[in-house]
């Protein structure tokens, strides 16, 4: 899914308005979505709080509102008197029920919410190009961000311009969760708009498309399209073989960790070429390796060879230039990458090849092959994929997978909770499971990087990286059944 400006979401309502469809009936669709989506996710709030502006976003808000006084306690706070909203708002106000209690407010404090409320952000949405806040929307979203609840913005958190991601002087909504409509709008992918957006939801409310460009975003629809699907006569060969050439004595989590990934990213047989004594699922097959033994022998029994894992000291020239040979999908993660910018005579062109960098070592590899490590996140990801020949996943906020072709996605998934030692050797294992399973480098990387993001977005609780990988199988399985997360 692309992303598209103001303007551009602009020209594509006219045109299904054009089309025959009432503007109002965008705006249903609107607040339907987000309400059937608030419900479902936050089924154990105690109270729904409405905060509404006079605009359309208003009117997206009151729309949700009437859903979910279905059921849960509904209260609106608004900066407009009811009577006043105008245009399509204005019918959302006519339709809302009227046992809703409606406050009209010129402030808010912290002491208008009490636990278990979900806010709900109302306020501005694409209306707001930028500048000075006026002083009730100030007082609601300082009230908000201040109030200890989690936030769920509608469209754009309020104060956030929607194309260049700035947030207003007077300040923005710190969102948990922003739903947006139609098209995910350039400002959530930039500046204080990243930031503050939260966790990402786009509603389709059946908007014509003009066909305008934009940034490739990797959203849960293009997941349920891509993800693998097995069929009665499939086993455990044609579900993918994957060979993991991990671990040490140093680090010998990490390749059990890459392992569980692999395996809950559905291969079908993992094996597992360590020097370290590993407790691992009895299901994997295990070759202890002597110091300095490559496993060659059993490249031909994997689709698929993700090595760097918790090398250590195993991170040798040698084992890499043995690794290089692999003659299906090559994937090096960690250590794998800091020997290649240790060693990067070692490199040579090949088919297959996908890097999983964090920051850091993108900066490694881009000092030992010529690049500028200065570029922003994706055109970094692109020159290096250039360079080296690969799709390189870019970890981090908005993760980036860049093929050698051009073609980039942003992935619109992840949270802090998945900044915890072992996350990325368990992403490593959950791309090479796909990969092996998809046999397409790109789309691996993508679709891993997305069910590894929305794994640590759902997780309950605090996330361990253990955890992670049978987070990231219940999340493929609500996937491959459409269910919403």
């Amino acid at each position: 899914m692309l992303t598209a400006g103001i303007e551009q979401i602009r020209a594509m309502e006219q045109r299904s308005i054009a089309a025959g469809v009432p503007e109002y009936e965008l705006m249903r669709r609107a607040g339907i979505g987000a309400a059937n989506w608030i419900a479902a996710a936050y089924h154990d709030a105690a109270r729904m709080v409405i905060l509404a502006g006079g605009g359309n976003n208003g009117g997206d808000a009151l729309v949700a509102a009437a859903g979910l006084s279905r059921k849960f306690p509904v209260e609106i706070f608004s900066t407009k008197a009811l009577s006043d909203f105008t245009g399509c708002a204005a019918h959302a106000a006519a339709d809302l029920p009227p046992e809703i209690p409606f406050f009209q407010r010129s402030s808010l404090s912290v002491y208008d919410f009490r636990p278990g409320d979900v806010i709900i952000d109302g306020l501005l949405g694409i209306g707001f190009s930028g500048g000075a806040l006026r002083s009730e929307v100030k007082s609601f979203i300082h009230a908000a961000n201040n109030s200890r609840c989690p936030v769920v913005a509608l469209d754009l958190p309020s104060g956030i311009n929607g194309d260049t991601g700035s947030a207003s002087p007077d300040g923005a909504i710190r969102a948990e969760v922003t739903i947006t409509f139609g098209r995910p709008k350039s400002g959530l992918f930039a500046g204080a708009g990243g930031c503050l957006r939260g966790a990402l939801r786009v509603i389709d409310i059946g908007l014509m498309d003009d066909g305008s460009s934009g940034v490739e975003i990797m959203t849960d629809r293009d997941a349920v399209a891509m993800l693998p699907h097995w069929d009665l006569t499939c086993h455990k060969n044609s579900r993918g073989r994957v060979l993991l050439w991990a671990g040490s004595a140093e680090y010998p989590g990490a390749a059990a960790l890459a392992v569980r990934g692999a395996m809950y990213g559905g291969a079908g047989m993992v094996r597992i070429a360590s020097e370290a004594q590993l407790e691992l699922p009895a299901a994997a097959i295990v070759r202890r390796l002597s110091g300095g033994e490559v496993p060659e022998n059993w490249f031909p029994l994997a689709d698929v060879l993700v090595c760097g894992c918790g090398w250590g000291s195993c991170g040798t020239a040698a084992n890499l230039a043995a690794a290089w040979q692999f003659p299906g999908i090559l994937l090096l993660d960690a250590d794998a990458l800091n020997t290649l910018a240790r060693h990067p005579e070692v490199w040579r062109r090949r088919e297959n090849l996908i890097l999983t960098p964090h920051p850091g070592e993108a900066v490694r590899l881009a000092a030992s092959f010529g690049v500028d490590s200065s570029l922003n996140r994706q055109n970094l990801a692109l020159a290096l994929a250039d360079k080296l020949s690969a799709v390189v996943v870019l970890k981090g906020r908005d993760t980036v997978v860049a093929a050698a072709d051009g073609s980039s996605r942003i992935i619109a998934a992840g949270s802090p909770a998945l900044a915890v030692a072992g996350s990325g050797d368990v992403l490593a294992g959950v791309i090479g499971a796909l990969a092996a399973q998809l046999k397409h480098s790109f789309d691996a990387a993508a679709l891993g990087a997305y069910l590894h993001g929305i794994a640590g977005e759902t997780a309950p609780g605090i996330l361990i990286a253990d955890d992670l990988p049978e987070q990231v199988g219940r999340i493929m399985h609500q996937v491959a059944g459409n269910k919403l997360f």
